[in-house]
């Protein structure tokens, strides 16, 4: 194994995700930094191992087989948030909600209504991450990516993100740095975050192991209102549950497997297309 990253073999996923389900990756990297990233990535394809990249592990459904390749985590930041005015430059392992408070420490706004996001800055610019009316893509505007080999700092241009959609997801590309342009606090920035975090504990289940909303919201309806309407809170298939809170989050209520809860995400969509006519897409990503 190369010097530039650490490696552990047959790690649980189940120990790296937040729904704490999964059976073993083959190999589980950790770069020391941006360099070691491309270099991890390279081993991988040298060896003819599939890839797949995890930062806090907070939108991941892992199978119970596990993955028999080469996981790249990217769970802790190479520096401390970099501030140039009102820009500040964040790397890929760095917690979003971290972030967002020091940004306000810093005295600036335009990330608060993000705190309490749990997942890192690389997974958040992969996904466009969003809540409560903020978005990533209203403060993205440099990203840093590796594509094609090329390690290289580019411009976000509006079509490169939307709802749950970006250009800078892997495969197509990985995210190693990114630029947010924020703008002075004018006094509000802080209120505005603690009320957000505190819609977040009391609406959202946070005191069970999940992976966050499990289905995107579908156009002109929202996810856990239409399953709610179907009478599904608390609906439970093996240990896994449609949260009594939030109908929108599916729970870990003891031993769930990946099974258990692909089959709920499959019983909640077939019942919520049979009733409404929706069909539900899930947020979630897999291993």
């Amino acid at each position: 194994m190369p010097e530039s990253f650490r490696a552990k073999q047959n790690i649980p996923l189940s120990e790296m995700t937040s729904f704490r389900v999964g059976g073993p990756a083959r190999f589980v990297l950790y770069p020391q930094s941006y360099e070691a990233i491309a270099e991890a990535v390279s081993f991988a394809k040298e060896h003819g191992l599939p890839l797949a990249l995890l930062g806090k592990g907070t939108n991941i459904l892992a199978s119970d087989q596990g993955f028999d390749g080469c996981v790249i985590r990217f769970d802790t930041p190479f520096h401390e948030p970099i501030y140039h005015g009102t820009e500040v430059i964040a790397c890929c392992g760095t917690s979003m909600t971290a972030l967002a408070k020091d940004t306000v420490r810093h005295g600036l706004m335009g990330m608060e209504c993000l705190c309490g996001i749990p997942g890192t800055v690389g997974g958040a610019c992969a996904m466009n991450a969003g809540a409560y009316g903020g978005e990533i893509k209203q403060i993205l505007k440099r990203i840093r990516i590796l594509k094609d080999g090329e390690d290289r700092w580019i411009d976000v241009r509006d079509c490169d993100l939307g709802y749950r959609r970006s250009a800078f997801a892997f495969p197509d590309a990985i995210a190693l740095e990114a630029a947010f342009s924020l703008r002075p606090d004018d006094g509000t920035a802080y209120e505005t975050m603690q009320r957000c975090m505190e819609k977040r504990r009391e609406k959202q289940p946070l005191e069970l192991p999940s992976a966050g909303s499990t289905f995107k919201r579908p156009e002109g309806h929202f996810a856990g209102a239409l399953i709610d309407r179907c009478g599904l809170k608390g609906y439970t298939i093996g240990g896994a549950q449609v949260s009594p809170k939030h109908a929108g989050f599916i729970v870990n209520i003891g031993d769930a497997t990946e099974r258990d809860i692909s089959a709920l995400i499959a019983y909640v969509q077939q019942t919520v297309l049979r009733e409404t006519g929706v069909m539900l897409e899930p947020e979630i990503k897999r291993i």
